[in-house]
């Protein structure tokens, strides 16, 4: 890949002369007159980006903000400069993807039409508010704009991704500047311009999305249709948004980390940060597709015979990542195997001095593998000492020698973020979203880790204890406050952090919630982690399977048999090889010995 994407936003070409009592925009260099030094700005801008990369194949992005008020004047001078910068650069018309403003409406056009008819649609507005950049649209194109398109346009990128145009403009008017859209006609179009294609998509739009500059995270985006809209963008695994608008060149993320947005900066404004980006494409030998993030800043002197000059950035100054990562290939699919890993993992817990950590993996397609999260969950079990060796004990049935701490690895914000983002994946990634009526967050932190999907997937979202802590809660808080009478909740997902065997899951369906989930016809569970002894495949959970296990207490479950499981990471935990009378012959709980730990209170228990 020897290409570039040349982004750059904001120009606000303004008019010098305007009707009394309207405002005239003294702020931008490029003026719509013959006067001043609007073309030696263009060229010294033309100047740098062929300094800088003389050699490459050039695809230009232009996130709106072309003109100050939408005039047809300084929409014909706008022209004269981007065409200038088109030829000098030596870029294809088809490497252009052109993106209106809210400057780039003309209201006086707006009125004008409002006042020639007594009915009129939003589409009839839409036209007449972008005639003049419909105009300048086809003499720099020489193709349409489409004014009633969510997504009027898009860019192949060396048939690599694809840059979305979004008019975010599509409901400017009179009274209206912020940023919205349509985002069920987002969705239908999307779906229709991306249906036979496998590139990754990016979308491309005016309005900031979230605030760099201003004291705000909405950005200049309406927050109501903002929501919408970044739900729709994760459902489609959407992850980078280049827009332009704030006048301050930075890159942000948004929604733990998911959505990525990089600002260009305005290219044209005396009292604002002047700037651009280029993002070269990464030559490398995998498929992965990498953008190098090159920042550019507008130099102002002061000096009469050099007024200003552009000098390129440092990222770590500029507070901007080095590389955006669009897509990276996915590592070959692992055989079956089950692999035993002796790993040092001091613990506080225990003295043992080594811990028999068994790791199973599987390549049939039922079960979940991504190594983005899969092997980097597992990394973080390393690295923050969470599986640890001793007694602990959850219930009178539960009781295992080893234990995720779990709790642990979502105190810090960055992994609760891959957390979250790791459960939304397996969803994704076995396509039963658009099944799913109902999410429960079992236990704390499967509430923590499973509220990102909840409101992603705009699911109904309850929270119940664990089983064996049933008695230790309100009634109020055992409650699923949800009646299924009328069979509303025919699948419903169950996210939590840690499954074992199962039963406390089969036990909340048919002993603790057996008044909704008579009426469920599949259920779902996801986790971060299975802790059993069993190959993984989806129906480890179900009561048919579970009987079939050598010497398990099969008269203390329920049946069950209606489960679908995917879980993120094996580790496989050594469970007490004790029964009933594990007081009287388990030594270290029998004699005291001062490390068990105990999960729920034993006394009701004991005579």
């Amino acid at each position: 890949m020897d290409s570039i994407i040349l982004h750059i936003s904001d120009f606000h070409v303004s008019l010098d002369k305007k009707l009394k009592d309207e405002r005239v925009n003294s702020d931008s260099f490029l003026r719509a007159s013959k006067e001043g030094l609007s073309s030696q700005y263009i060229d010294k801008f033309i100047q740098k980006v062929k300094q800088e990369f003389n050699s490459k194949n050039i695809y230009l992005l232009v996130t709106g903000d072309i003109t100050d008020c939408g005039a047809e004047l300084e929409f014909n001078y706008a022209k004269t400069y981007l065409e200038n910068i088109i030829t000098e650069l030596n870029i294809k018309k088809e490497c252009v993807l052109l993106i209106p403003g809210d400057h780039d409406i003309h209201r006086r056009d707006i009125e004008d039409f409002i006042y020639s008819k007594e009915d009129y649609t939003k589409e009839e507005i839409n036209k007449a508010k972008f005639k003049n950049f419909s105009a300048f649209y086809e003499g720099i194109l020489g193709k349409k704009f489409t004014p009633n398109e969510v997504i009027f346009d898009t860019l192949k990128i060396e048939n690599s991704f694809l840059l979305l145009g979004v008019n975010s403009s599509y409901y400017v008017d009179l009274e209206n500047t912020e940023g919205k859209i349509d985002v069920e006609k987002f969705k239908l179009e999307l779906n229709k311009k991306t249906k036979d294609s496998e590139l990754k998509n990016v979308i491309c739009c005016h309005h900031n999305i979230a605030s760099l500059y201003e004291d705000k995270n909405s950005g200049q985006w309406n927050k109501t249709n903002r929501l919408a809209f970044i739900t729709a963008l994760e459902s489609k695994d959407i992850k980078f948004i280049f827009s332009g608008n704030e006048h301050t060149s930075g890159c942000k993320k948004i929604t733990g980390d998911s959505i990525t947005i990089s600002d260009s900066g305005a290219l044209s404004s005396k009292k604002d940060d002047c700037a651009f980006k280029i993002y070269e494409l990464e030559n490398n030998d995998s498929d992965d597709i990498i953008l190098i993030n090159h920042i550019y800043g507008l130099q102002k002197v002061g000096n009469n015979d050099d007024l200003y000059y552009w000098e390129k950035r440092t990222n770590s100054d500029a507070k901007q990542p080095k590389k955006f990562e669009i897509s990276i290939a996915k590592p070959p699919v692992l055989e079956d195997e089950i692999t035993e890993l002796v790993e040092s993992l001091p613990t506080e817990d225990s003295a043992v001095e080594s811990l028999n950590i068994l790791e199973i993996k599987n390549s049939n397609s039922d079960v979940y593998y991504n190594s983005e999260f899969t092997d980097v969950l597992y990394d973080k079990v390393k690295e923050l000492n969470l599986f640890h060796s001793g007694h602990f004990h959850w219930s009178e049935t539960s009781r295992a020698h080893n234990w995720i701490d779990t709790s642990k690895l979502i105190e810090n914000k960055d992994n609760l973020s891959l957390a979250k983002n790791a459960i939304i994946d397996v969803i994704e990634k076995k396509n039963f979203s658009d099944q799913i009526d109902l999410i429960i967050g079992l236990g704390y932190e499967g509430n923590i880790i499973s509220s990102k999907a909840a409101i992603k997937f705009n699911k109904d979202y309850a929270f119940l204890p664990y089983s064996y802590r049933h008695d230790e809660h309100h009634k109020y808080e055992n409650e699923l406050n949800f009646d299924n009478k009328s069979k509303d909740y025919k699948n419903v997902l169950i996210i939590t952090d840690v499954v074992n065997d199962g039963r406390t899951i089969r036990k909340l369906i048919r002993k603790r919630q057996d008044n909704f989930f008579k009426n469920v016809d599949k259920v779902y569970v996801v986790s971060l982690f299975y802790t059993g002894e069993s190959i993984l495949n989806n129906d480890i959970l179900n009561y048919d399977f579970i009987k079939t296990i050598p010497d398990y207490d099969i008269e203390k479950d329920e049946e069950v048999n209606n489960i679908e499981f995917y879980t993120v990471k094996s580790l496989k935990v050594e469970k007490c090889p004790y029964g009933d009378d594990f007081r009287e012959t388990c030594l270290i709980v029998k004699d005291k010995l001062g490390c068990v730990n105990l999960f729920y209170d034993e006394s009701k228990y004991i005579k």
